[in-house]
């Protein structure tokens, strides 16, 4: 993808999620500087359906989010990694947990 219909896509997609990650939620940061797109808080391109799977560019299999997250999901898939990041799953733990004690 040339770097000028990225950064046409990138501000898109912050405006569109009001410049928040897609998986953890927390804003990020635009810059055209090297150094600041390294921050783990900068804003990344991301396929949902990674392109080592078949994903496309195709603008529904396409997100924004941070560095720190885009660079630590490997090979999870999209959804399960955002509810990893946002406590979700811990959350679902600790309720069976409850629920289970609350049976005995």
């Amino acid at each position: 993808m040339k770097t000028a219909t990225k950064r046409k896509l990138i501000l898109k997609l912050f405006d569109k999620q009001d410049g928040k990650c897609c998986y953890c939620d927390q804003h990020v940061i635009l810059s055209y500087r090297w150094r600041d797109q390294q921050r783990p808080d900068a804003a990344t391109i991301e396929h949902l359906h990674r392109q080592a799977d078949g994903g496309t560019d195709h603008p529904d299999n396409i997100a924004m989010s941070c560095k720190k997250c885009n660079d630590g999901r490997q090979e999870l898939d999209w959804l399960t990694y955002r509810s990893l990041k946002r406590g979700e799953i811990h959350e679902y733990v600790r309720s069976m947990d409850r629920g289970a004690r609350a049976a005995e």
